[in-house]
């Protein structure tokens, strides 16, 4: 009776159901640890939830709190080889912003790498812990809505490690401070082994060559009469790699030929070949009657297309124009990989020692290691950065009529370029034929935990200390030197490089078939690093106790402590980079803060932070069974508060918490909570002492001006230019607030034993976002304030022209020089409030002679995300509702974001499993819903009241895993040998289309396909 009354606790407060009774289940853990209190061989009692909303031990609140539980049946249902994997599987689980598909530039997180970001609040609104105790941040960052994000690396947690996941649903700050406000992921280890396994594990990717091979083990033993436990773990796994060439949708920019078919067989959108490419554009410094082009802008194709001007020989001819034509564009993704090579190596050690029957030491240690490989696209030149040729290069074709008193082979005829020829600027360019860059990232980290836990009289105690390190290097080959690049392309000798020879005359999009030779490439070839580091010192002090008073509903349970924590970053990096080797044109003499071809100048950061912390709770039951009351058979309060000081932004947040479970007759408990927390910018977003990027933007002050004469036909003809934009970070950021409400209602019918039911609502308001304005925003607030008479002073523009002048007269508007830069500092700008549902089904199936079934079911339903702007938003959206700005104005990032690049309304996971005797069966399912792609808009747009009716629909996904094992339980030497195996994506789903790099939302989806893995386990 006791038991089944303790498990049906752990339901309560397992409202993802995604816990259940299991063969291997595990008996209770300790809050502090995580250790649990039975071996991994014995057979275990019912499990106990370590309920991570709370700080009291002991205290039977389980009911109050929506947590969501995975257990070690969960974990091998998912198919997960990766923390990466394994977390994806939560139905309650965001977009992951950290993954390998998106690592394309330095400036991105690159490596074997994942994040989290729970109810897609944001990365970094989720608090991830390791036994109770929170995890040190990756070293690398990237830009997540203009803003720069962190997160933990969930990589770092491998699934065979996992004794279970649990995932408190609700913000957190109260109880467990910064980071907390979408909610709070705590992994438990397994510990306390007696005995040991070994278990090899080999996955295959069906139809391609993808493979992967892993091997673990661990071993632990009791010691000193049973006082003590040491548990050891290890592993490696490698994971061979996939060429994107593999699969249908990654295997070209141009994604036209996959829609054949659908409404968008023929929308551009789905062609995006780059206008950077071997085959280049240039601007001739000379008048443009000068040449038969008509045009100082041309770029080359081959002869056989149409609107040839003049030829250039060898089967290239010039046409005029800024922009390629689809035809000539390339593919980026020729040669690049899709899944990169990686190997991973993990040790753990685990170690608890009772020093007295009233006190307990404990140690925690591990260390990780990755080592990832990929090829991503050839370097090119940024439109914001041209590169100047001389009118001495040896291979320019309007360079002068004579060398060395002979006759020029390389001047084109048919010109009239003064002999003394004329500057080249190349606009646009691809250096195809350094070949792609290799991408190699290391990364180490490790963890330490010790501490000290027991008791004084009635009173627990806990105080610990963690440490953990991680250190990151992202060095990558075949990066260009522009200033390097430049002294090539001007030698006036033949070993110069030539940009004017173009690439293939079949598919200029593929490759590059006439390369200059290797030896003049390696002048200008150089590798480019990128190293970060971040560390978390932490050190606390928890005291609690579940019955300070007896009260008529209970007793009365408190708990306090007190927190201190350091953390810190860098992130160095290479010299070409960081404003230590810059380049000046040597033609035009303008400078960049950036050696490097296609990569902006980034600062070398760092920063250091400390938090000093105390928190408060109180449980109180206010009404028990035992009272008699009618219509509330039980009725408990959870009251918390907590404060914390950030030293370097001199800020201080104070947070309250109130949850309250009701249950009115048995089997039916209402729940609620309202709390307060907060998200202190991080270290990035402080430190950041300016940051530039370079992006195509529209200047809608000049194109304004174009269309007030006649020569645009609208604001959405106006031709994108590379515009510079510098973001930096402030100590003046605050925390940002957020306040979380969370109803709920837990149903356990008598009369169906073992199902439990959970619907819970849930709402986030997020006020004073750390955000950046965005650089085209800048733009147009810089247009509607030129029109009353004034101007937008972040953005910074030459002083006009006379050809400016002359443009600008008549048109209303006062005269405007060309963009130097658009400021776009981090500031405390916008506010959102999501709203949303989680709904759990757990039924553990009465024995009735076929065996032992579990059901479970969870699901997420994000019913709003609607992000309101700022001072700045509000008046660019007044201008645009008011008519003052044209209708081709837009401003992105605002309003109702559901289904908008990602964030589906549907997510769910279910599974079934099947055991009898030594027979296991596990069937898993999980959805993805739809969502929109606004990378994608109609060429023929429909008239429609919805605002997403133009955009692209990115279908929905069901995949399957089936897995079997068998156990060996006998007496002979294979007694614990266990076999497995397991098909994930069961019928080879592809990820749903979408205007992406790789042609698929890899926020959401993965690239495997149907996944064949057998795994070999022995106990001993």
């Amino acid at each position: 009776m006791v038991t089944n009354m303790l498990f049906k606790l752990a339901l309560l407060g397992s409202t993802g159901m995604m816990t259940a009774t299991m063969a291997h289940a595990q008996a209770a853990v300790d809050p502090a640890t995580g250790a649990p209190q039975s071996t991994e061989t014995a057979e275990p009692a019912e499990p106990a939830i370590l309920v991570i909303g709370s700080q009291i031990q002991g205290a039977q609140i389980n009911d109050v709190l929506p947590v969501t539980v995975v257990d070690e049946q969960q974990v091998e249902n998912t198919g997960a080889s990766s923390g990466d994997e394994l977390f994806r599987a939560i139905p309650q689980s965001g977009t992951i912003a950290f993954n390998e598909q998106n690592a394309t530039t330095q400036n991105n997180v690159r490596g074997d790498v994942g994040s989290v970001n729970l109810r897609d609040l944001g990365t970094g609104n989720t608090l991830l812990l390791v036994n109770g105790r929170r995890m040190n941040l990756h070293p690398g960052f990237q830009t997540e809505l203009l803003v720069p994000v962190v997160s933990p690396d969930t990589n770092e947690i491998a699934p065979g490690s996992v004794r279970r996941i649990e995932v408190l649903r609700d913000g957190a700050s109260a109880v467990y401070g910064a980071d907390a406000v979408a909610g709070v992921i705590n992994t438990v280890l397994k510990g306390n082994l007696k005995g040991g396994f070994l278990e090899t594990d080999w996955r295959a990717s069906d139809g391609t060559s993808l493979y992967s091979v892993s091997v673990s083990g661990g071993f632990g033993f009791d010691f000193g009469g049973g006082r003590g436990n040491l548990t050891l773990y290890g592993g490696y796994f490698h994971e061979n790699g996939l060429d994107a060439s593999a699969r249908d949708y990654s295997r070209d920019d141009n994604k036209l030929p996959l829609l054949v078919g659908t409404p968008f067989e023929n929308d551009a959108s789905f062609n995006n070949r780059n206008t950077f490419g071997p085959f280049g554009q240039f601007d001739i410094q000379a008048p443009t009657n000068r040449t038969p082009i008509l045009d100082d802008d041309f770029y080359l194709q081959p002869s056989t297309f149409t609107g040839c001007r003049m030829s250039f020989g060898n089967g290239i001819c010039a046409r005029n124009g800024e922009t390629p034509t689809t035809a000539v564009r390339y593919n980026t993704i020729f040669g690049n990989t899709l899944i990169s090579r990686k190997d991973r190596y993990n040790a753990m050690a685990l170690f608890n020692y009772e020093l007295t029957d009233n006190l307990e030491a404990y140690f925690e240690g591990s260390y990780y290691r990755s080592e990832n490989a990929r090829k991503n696209d050839a370097s090119a030149i940024l439109s914001a950065v041209p590169v100047g040729i001389s009118r001495n290069a040896y291979y320019n074709p309007f360079g002068p009529t004579t060398r060395n008193g002979q006759p020029n082979p390389q001047r084109l005829p048919g010109t009239t370029i003064p002999v003394e020829g004329a500057d080249i600027i190349m606009e646009r360019y691809r250096f195809v034929d350094a070949g792609n860059r290799d991408v190699f990232v290391d990364k180490d980290s490790f963890r330490l935990v010790a501490g000290l836990k027991g008791n004084f009289g009635a009173w627990n105690f806990d105080t610990g200390f963690v440490y953990s390190e991680a250190r990151v290097t992202d060095l990558e080959t075949n990066r260009v030197s522009l200033t390097a690049m430049q002294q090539s392309i001007n030698r006036t000798t033949p070993d110069a490089y030539n940009p004017f020879n173009g690439g293939c005359l079949d598919d200029p999009g593929q490759g590059d078939c006439t390369p200059n030779p290797t030896s003049v490439i390696d002048t200008f070839r150089i590798n480019v690093s990128r190293k970060g580091g971040t560390s978390l010192a932490l050190a606390d002090f928890k005291v609690s106790r579940d019955d300070l008073l007896s009260l008529p509903g209970g007793n009365l349970g408190i708990a306090g402590g007190i927190e201190w924590r350091r953390e810190t970053f860098f992130d160095d990096r290479d010299p070409r980079l960081d404003g230590t080797i810059t380049f000046t044109d040597s033609v035009t003499g303008v400078f960049n803060g950036s050696d490097v071809a296609g990569t902006s100048p980034s600062p070398d950061t760092d920063g250091t932070r400390n938090v000093y912390s105390a928190f408060a709770e109180l449980f109180v039951p206010v009404v028990s069974p035992e009272m008699n009351v009618p219509l509330v058979e039980a009725f408990n309060v959870q009251l918390a508060g907590r404060i914390e000081r950030f030293e370097d932004i001199k800020a201080t947040a104070v947070v309250p918490r109130v949850a309250a479970s009701w249950t009115t007759l048995p089997g039916v408990t209402f729940r609620g909570a309202w709390s307060q927390g907060f998200r202190a910018p991080n270290l990035v977003q402080v430190n950041d002492d300016g940051t530039t990027r370079s992006n195509t933007r529209d200047d809608f002050v000049i194109c304004q001006a174009r269309v007030a004469k006649g020569l645009l036909a609208s604001l959405d003809a106006c031709p994108g230019a590379g515009v510079i934009s510098f973001r930096s970070g402030a100590k003046s950021l605050k925390p940002e607030d957020s306040e979380s409400i969370n109803l709920g209602v837990v149903l356990e019918p008598e009369f169906i034993p073992g199902l439990t039911l959970t619907a819970d609502f849930w709402r986030v308001k997020q006020t004073g976002l750390v955000g950046t304005f965005g650089d085209d925003n800048a733009i147009a607030l810089d247009l509607l304030r030129r029109l009353s008479g004034s101007t937008n002073p972040n953005v910074i523009r030459a002083t006009p022209t006379a050809d400016d002048i002359a443009l600008f007269t008549g048109t209303g508007l006062a005269p405007a020089g060309a963009i130097i830069r658009v400021l776009d500092p981090y500031l405390n700008l916008d506010s959102r409030i999501s709203k949303g549902w989680d709904f759990g089904l757990t039924y553990n199936v009465p024995d009735f002679g076929l065996g032992k079934f579990r059901l479970r079911a969870n699901a997420a339903r994000l019913s709003s995300f609607v992000q309101s702007a700022g001072a700045d938003g509000e008046e660019l959206l007044a201008g645009i509702a008011a008519g003052k700005l044209p209708a081709d104005v837009t401003v992105g990032g605002l309003g109702e974001l559901l289904e908008i690049e990602g964030r589906p309304k549907w997510r769910m996971s279910g599974s079934i499993n099947w055991e009898s005797g030594p027979v296991e069966i596990g069937l898993f399912g999980q959805y993805t819903g739809k969502v929109w792609d606004t990378s994608v808009v109609r060429d023929v747009l429909l008239v429609s009241n919805d605002p997403n009716a133009n955009y692209y629909r990115v279908d929905d996904q069901f995949i399957t895993n089936l897995s079997i094992a068998y156990t060996i339980k006998n007496k002979t030497p294979l007694n614990g040998t266990r076999l497995r195996f397991a098909v994930n994506n069961l019928f080879n789903k592809n990820p749903p289309l979408a205007d992406e790099t790789y042609g698929f939302f890899s926020e959401l989806y993965t690239a495997r396909g149907r996944v064949f893995h057998i795994e070999l386990r022995k106990k001993f």
